[in-house]
């Protein structure tokens, strides 16, 4: 994966736009955690690269689940609870995320760049994967009641 568009796919649209550019965004930044992936293979990385994009990573998802939970409340989506039950699951991902990076390094030991770069492996495959299941299984389906919503109110 050496680009957005290895990332992105067309099927990930769901013909809301607002959510269309925030899904884009969160590809953005798991592009940015492939190319750490990248950069890894070939020098060391730092654990601080991987810290960061862990934050931008858990920060864009508050910013885009509030987003889309208010979107759904907004048309009373029949499933909002079960929704929300999956974008609590991903988000405590990042706790155990965090556990995982503390459990391989304490503030005493210099970072394994070989472990930094198995850290970020993991973290990247796992949101990418979610991210885009996500998308096409639970997203879809809330986006066809909302578009067929407003259809009825035109």
């Amino acid at each position: 994966m050496d680009s957005l568009n290895n990332l992105w796919k067309p099927d990930y649209l769901l013909n809301i736009e607002l959510i269309d550019t925030q899904h884009r965004g969160f590809f953005d930044i798991c592009l940015t955690a492939n190319m750490l992936c990248e950069t890894g293979r070939r020098s060391k990385i730092q654990l601080q690269e991987l810290i960061h994009i862990l934050y931008r990573m858990r920060g864009y998802a508050f910013k885009h689940f509030h987003t889309e939970e208010a979107l759904l409340l907004d048309y009373n989506y029949p499933k909002l609870y079960t929704h929300l039950r999956l974008h609590d699951q991903f988000l405590a991902s990042f706790q155990v995320f965090t556990e995982e990076i503390h459990g391989h390094f304490s503030e005493n030991k210099t970072p394994d760049p070989a472990v930094v770069l198995t850290c970020a492996e993991h973290i990247n495959e796992y949101v990418v994967n979610w991210w885009g299941d996500h998308i096409l299984t639970a997203d879809k389906e809330f986006s066809e009641f909302i578009l067929a919503q407003k259809k009825r109110k035109t």
